[in-house]
């Protein structure tokens, strides 16, 4: 694995908790900035033998966004059910929006650190990466003006049945608030801890941190997509 690819590995890991290697967990993904040019914004998540058919299936959505304003507003849609089982539309769709997220600002600190991790980037060349509408609210949060948005939902999904167990997710689309990043966790059983009390955690400092963090992450796989594409 190449340095640049590690280190974003590592910087995303830091967001999870070691309390996942205790939790019945199943599979986990994620969709880098899923709304930007040529990023594919779908996700097929097979599920692995060690799954219960006849138990129901959590799923944990946690995306991270920006806003070019500082009173954020819109939606993120997400959808997520599995293949072939019929799904009630309220446990398929997830909507995010700004009053179930935690709201933070960075004056500075994206750019510099994305900067120092990858590389100097024009304005242009971040805008082709990103799309016009990402790209503001890129450039917003940067500058103080804009915000960073961070959230955790939870879905409960039917049980598979004679199924195969192939969870089908995708970012339906987005007004206002722009995903940066949706990470996407499938198990049985008791939910994690660190999933169950994430909204307490997002009020503490090295959290605003770690959604920085998360931030500079996707948006290295973005650019670590491009790059590869390029010299492929």
């Amino acid at each position: 694995m190449r340095p640049a690819r590690l280190a974003l590995v590592t910087a995303f890991a830091s967001l999870i908790t070691c309390s996942h290697a205790l939790a019945t967990v199943l599979a986990t993904q994620q969709l880098p900035t899923p709304l930007a040019p040529d990023m594919p914004s779908n996700l097929s998540i097979p599920m692995p033998p060690s799954i219960d058919p006849k138990a129901p299936i959590w799923v944990a959505y946690r995306t991270l966004a920006l806003s070019a304003d500082a009173s954020p507003s819109g939606e993120i849609v997400v959808d997520g059910s599995f293949e072939g089982v019929a799904t009630p539309i309220n446990a398929s769709i997830v909507v995010f929006t700004p009053d179930a997220m935690s709201i933070s600002s960075s004056a500075g600190t994206i750019q510099q650190q994305f900067e120092a991790l990858y590389g100097q980037r024009s304005s242009e060349q971040m805008k082709s990466l990103l799309g016009a509408e990402l790209h503001a609210a890129y450039e917003a949060a940067n500058a103080g003006s804009g915000r960073i948005l961070d959230g955790t939902l939870v879905k409960t999904l039917p049980a598979l049945g004679a199924n195969q167990g192939t969870l089908l997710v995708s970012v339906e689309r987005a007004t206002g608030i722009q995903p940066v990043g949706v990470f996407v966790t499938v198990g049985q059983g008791e939910l994690p801890a660190d999933i169950a009390a994430r909204g307490s955690a997002q009020a503490s400092p090295a959290f605003g941190i770690g959604r920085i963090f998360g931030v500079l992450a996707f948006l290295g796989l973005l650019y670590w997509f491009f790059v590869a594409r390029r010299r492929s």
